[in-house]
Formats: structure tokens, C-alpha cells, sequence
């Protein structure tokens, strides 16, 4: 039997230049992970250009045209870049920031072309802002339209998103941050929430997505409308604090709206393990979990207190109740949702929010802050340094939860200790240089390096940030991307940057 060469026609020009850059292709984490992040965004601005075409469609064609534009960017990234194999693991901090920096200049990019502002400063300020989850913002909602208001929104509830990511995919680089990531496991015989990472993630993104929707249900029934209902409850699951109204939730008026946001700020500002307990029916770590206990304990009795030192200046009742647990739990949890002007509060409570600003959420949320589950740390050694004054030789194991603590966890939590201070002191000292009072600089670095966004002083929970001078502003949009990426990813990248510049200037 013969065969016959069957005759192929030759590859013309145009498919072997697509071959070649193909075949070409640079192993990058950080420029795969530029295209990914933008392919997210054209996505999100496609489906933003659609919300805004059911009202007045102002700027739809505007939204559509910059998501267009990200697509693009991702077809050309992903031809140009590949993932190296394996990953080194030096690369994935510095990609995780440039994909931050990427979401930052799209969302300035947007807020540019819209007209929302004529200043690009500003512009960037909203985007940071929105992403890191801190409630501060330069523009009036009520000028913008339904697109802008949903884009925001959908901002807060991005970046709420990658932060639980960022915990599950970069902690576990750290031994000295596990404890953040260790109850994700399963703790008293519990199913694992993240036994690997992409497990994790998908887990993570359906706990997320289902509590978004329980809570926009519950906004619903309470008496709110179904657009406020979904950007309240995507800026309230991420701790993100933005509105649709500058009077936040007091443009409401209503009791039952108020109890809702409570609960569902204060879920929002839990570890996340915590509701995957609840949905798998474990109860023993949710009863044996200390952090839980006293992160309740801590909104509890701060409440009371509020309560207590400003029922006879409010009138006393229900509404001086609920209006101070709504504020005790939305800085808590650094949602930085508002209901009251609390910069107005007696100077005791006013030292009550600075504490709560200090503290933030727990470890394993979408919220920020020092968290709960440091503070435990730190109070677990400093008993056990006491108790080695009186038994010098003993052998003392700190425990939380029934779990013992590493000393890797302990010394981390000391040194972030040391970190925080240092990087808040410094914002509040380059706030006040650009003319902030002592107050307004303190309360404002604090609540931007916990990503709560509203303080006390000139910024106060109603107060319009454009009072701050640009300088200052500029301080502050620099501690909230710190205190989002928890700052040990943002200086350990920073240091890569730097010996690669100094790699390429050799």
C-alpha cells in the first residue's frame, strides 16, 4: 500500500509574526497579572455602563469606551506575558501592588473622562479610597449619575474582595502573619475553609457574593429601594462606607434600615471563617473562638458607653441607642458608615473612637484596622512576661481558642505593633505640616491607616475632605493603600522595586 504526500499550503506571513510573538512570550507574574486585573475591570465597566443606560445614560458611553479599552489592554497583555514556571515567590508581592496601582489608574481614568472632577489629584484620591474600602471622598453623590454611583460601589466591593483574597493567597508567606490565616483551617475539627489556595478563593468569593445578596434582600425588606439596596449592601459587606447620599444611612430616617446595617457591618467586620462556621453548622469554634468573643464584647460595652455619655446631650430613647451602636459597630468593623455626627460626641466618647479606630476589626476580614486578633496577641505576651517576673524558669505557652500561639505569630504581632505606630505617627505628623489641627491629624491618620475614612476635628463623620489641604490628602491616600495591603506587603514590594531599579541601573 502506497501513500501520498499530501501537499500543505505554506504558513503565510501574517500567521508566522502571530506564532513568533506567541512563541515569544515573557514570562511575567507581574504583566499576567496587569492583564487579569484589567480584563476584571472592562468587565465591571461594561456592566456599569448597562446600570447607567436604565436611568439617564450620561456617561454610559464614556464607561463602555474605558472597559473597551481594558479588554484590549488584557488581549495584549496575554499575548506579550506568560506565567513563569514555577512562580517565584518574590514576584507575587510586587505583582499584587501593580495590580492595585492598575485598578487605581483606571478608576482615576474613569472619574477623568466622566467630568465627575476637572483635577486628576482628585480624581486618583476617590479611587484609592474606593478601593481600599475607606469611606472618604472629595465629590458630592447626589451630582452623579446612577452609573458613577454603581461603579463606586462595585469599587468598595472589589477591593473588600481582594483583601480576603490577599489574605488566603499572601499571608501564608508569612510565618510571622499565620495566626491571620490559621483559623481558616479546621479548627475543632471544623471543614477547612481554605485547605489550598484556589480552593479557598472560590470558597471565599461564594461566601462573599451569597452575604452581598443577603443583605441586599434584607435592606429591601427593611424599606429601602432596590438600587440603594445593592450599592448599600456592596459597600457594607466590603466595609467600604461610601453612599449614594452625603448623609449616609441618615438619609433614611429609618429604625429598621439602621438594625440592619448594624448586623450585617458587623458580620462584615468578622472573620470570615466565622460565617463558614455558621453555614456548616460547627458551633464549637464559634463557641471556643476568643477573638469573636471579644471583638462582640468589645461593640457591646463600647456601645453602652456611648450610650451612657450621650443620652442626656441626645434626649435619650431608642434613637440614642441604636444611633450609638450603629457608630460603636461601623468603626469597629471600618465600615465608616454614619448616622450621626460623632465629632460632636462628649470628649470621653470622642477617646472612645480613637481606641475603636486603633483596635478595627478582626484578623480574616474584609475590614481593617490593628485587629482584634493582635491586640490578643500582644495581651497574651505581655501576660506571660509578667508571670516570667514570679517563675523566671517556667516554660509558659500563650493559647487562644484552645490553640497555642507560635512564637513566630507573637514577635509578628509585636513588630507590626512597632510598624503601625511608626506609620501612623508619620501621617499624622505630614497631616498636621500641611496645616491640620492635632485632633483632625491624629483622628484622620488613624482612621485612614484602618481604612474607616471619616474621623474626628475638621473631618468628623459628615466632614467634607476637601477642607484638608492636597498635601495633606496626599498623606492620607498613601495610608489607606498601607493599611489596606496590611503594610508589610507594600514595603517588602516597595524593597523589590528598588533593587530592581538598581539591578537595571548596574
Amino acid at each position: 500500500m502506497t501513500t501520498r504526500a499530501v501537499d500543505r499550503p505554506a504558513p503565510t506571513p501574517h500567521l508566522l509574526r502571530r506564532r513568533s510573538l506567541f512563541e515569544r512570550r515573557v514570562g511575567s507574574v507581574v504583566g499576567v497579572s496587569i492583564a487579569l486585573t484589567l480584563l476584571g475591570l472592562g468587565v465591571a465597566l461594561l456592566l456599569t455602563a448597562l446600570v447607567d443606560v436604565t436611568e439617564s445614560a450620561d456617561n454610559a458611553i464614556e464607561l463602555a469606551a474605558v472597559g473597551l479599552a481594558c479588554l484590549a489592554g488584557t488581549s495584549l497583555g496575554l499575548a506579550v506575558f506568560q506565567l513563569p514556571d514555577p512562580v517565584p515567590a518574590s514576584r507575587v508581592l510586587p505583582a499584587i501592588v501593580s495590580s492595585w496601582l492598575t485598578v487605581f489608574a483606571v478608576s482615576t481614568a474613569v472619574y477623568a473622562v466622566t467630568g465627575v472632577t476637572d483635577r486628576i489629584d482628585d480624581a486618583l484620591f476617590e479611587s484609592v479610597s474606593g478601593y481600599t474600602t475607606t469611606g472618604l471622598t472629595t465629590v458630592v453623590p447626589e451630582t452623579l449619575s446612577r452609573g458613577l454611583l454603581f461603579w463606586r460601589a462595585l469599587n468598595q466591593w472589589m477591593g473588600g474582595l481582594a483583601a480576603l483574597m490577599l489574605g488566603v493567597a499572601v499571608i501564608p508567606f508569612f510565618g510571622a502573619e499565620r495566626a491571620h490565616v490559621d483559623s481558616l483551617g479546621g479548627a475543632h475539627g471544623a471543614p477547612r475553609l481554605a485547605p489550598r489556595v484556589r480552593q479557598g478563593f472560590r470558597n471565599l468569593a461564594q461566601l462573599y457574593a451569597v452575604s452581598t445578596l443577603a443583605l441586599f434582600v434584607a435592606f429591601v425588606v427593611a424599606g429601602m429601594g432596590v438600587f440603594d439596596g445593592i450599592s448599600y449592601s456592596l459597600t457594607t459587606v466590603s466595609t467600604g462606607g461610601f453612599a449614594n447620599h452625603s448623609s449616609s444611612f441618615a438619609h433614611f430616617d429609618s429604625a429598621a434600615i439602621e438594625w440592619v446595617a448594624v448586623a450585617g457591618m458587623g458580620i462584615a467586620g468578622a472573620n470570615i471563617a466565622v460565617l463558614w462556621w455558621a453555614l456548616v453548622g460547627a458551633t464549637r469554634p464559634l463557641r471556643r473562638s476568643i477573638e469573636l468573643r471579644v471583638y462582640l464584647g468589645l461593640m457591646a460595652v463600647s456601645a453602652a458607653l456611648a450610650t451612657a455619655w450621650t443620652w442626656q446631650d441626645t434626649g435619650g430613647g431608642h434613637a440614642t441607642i441604636r444611633h450609638a451602636a450603629f457608630s460603636v459597630v461601623s468603626l469597629t468593623s471600618t465600615t465608616g458608615h454614619r448616622v450621626v455626627e460623632w465629632a460632636d460626641w462628649a470628649t470621653a466618647t470622642q477617646g472612645l473612637i480613637l481606641v475603636l479606630l486603633g483596635i478595627g476589626s478582626m484578623g480574616g476580614s474584609a475590614g481593617g484596622g490593628f485587629s482584634v486578633t493582635r491586640v490578643l496577641h500582644l495581651w497574651g505576651s505581655l501576660r506571660r512576661e509578667l508571670r516570667y517576673q514570679l517563675h523566671p524558669r517556667a516554660v509558659i505557652a500563650v493559647k487562644l481558642s484552645g490553640r497555642s500561639v507560635t512564637e513566630a505569630s507573637l514577635a509578628g504581632a509585636a513588630g507590626y505593633q512597632l510598624l503601625y505606630l511608626a506609620v501612623g505617627g508619620a501621617g499624622a505628623i505630614g497631616i498636621a505640616a500641611f496645616g491640620s489641627d492635632l485632633l483632625t491629624s491624629t483622628s484622620a491618620s488613624l482612621a485612614a491607616l484602618a481604612t474607616v475614612g471619616p474621623a474626628l476635628g475638621d473631618l468628623g463623620a459628615f466632614g467634607d475632605v476637601s477642607a484638608l489641604d492636597r498635601g495633606a490628602r496626599a498623606v492620607l491616600m498613601v495610608l489607606m493603600f498601607a493599611g489596606r495591603l496590611a503594610i508589610y506587603p507594600l514595603l517588602i514590594a516597595a524593597g523589590a522595586l528598588v533593587r530592581s531599579l538598581r539591578e537595571v541601573a548596574r
